[in-house]
């Protein structure tokens, strides 16, 4: 099974609507780099962002593993890219690295890891795949994009459609 790398949006919203369980409860294992702890952790704590201390939470649990990237060309390649975050550079070669799957919905991010070959997806996979796992019922995936939604995450309709068919296919596991 493939490693997933999250980057820090994924993070933020599934905890935000209060999913931040399936985090712990999904199969396989979670990575994520420093700059992704320090961001979703450490600033956010410090500007009392409420959502900091439950992510501070699974990082003490070690539901994610902390692991830097190990190739700096292939980071610094990345980092020429117009637009492309640090943060975002870090996960996609820590998932080229260690042939992940790098949990992102950065659109400039997914264009990069399009082109280097990176195998990536966003918080769409990860609901489905805790519907596929029995951790959530695709009603709840139905609440968790509204919730999201309301809450600031960006999704097309296009977007939507796809993640509510891909739900509906799964079945129910109440």
């Amino acid at each position: 099974m493939k490693p997933l790398v999250f980057n820090s949006t994924p993070l933020i919203y599934i905890t935000k609507i209060g999913l931040n369980r399936i985090f712990e409860e999904l199969v396989g294992e979670k990575l994520t780099s420093p700059s992704i702890k320090h961001e979703i952790v450490d600033e956010c704590k410090r500007k009392g962002v409420a959502d900091a201390t439950v992510l501070e939470r699974l990082f003490q649990k070690n539901v994610f593993k902390i692991v830097k990237p190990e190739n700096p060309v292939f980071l610094e390649t990345l980092l020429q890219t117009r637009g492309l975050h640090v943060t975002d550079a870090e996960v996609l070669a820590i998932a080229k690295e260690r042939s992940g799957i790098v949990i992102i919905d950065d659109e400039v991010a997914r264009k990069t890891a399009k082109i280097y070959g990176i195998a990536y997806t966003g918080i769409p996979y990860i609901l489905v795949k805790a519907v596929s796992q029995g951790l959530i019922t695709k009603e709840r995936v139905r609440q968790a994009i509204n919730d999201m939604i309301f809450a600031g995450w960006r999704c097309s309709v296009e977007t939507y459609a796809k993640i509510m068919e891909s739900a509906e296919k799964l079945g129910d596991n109440e």
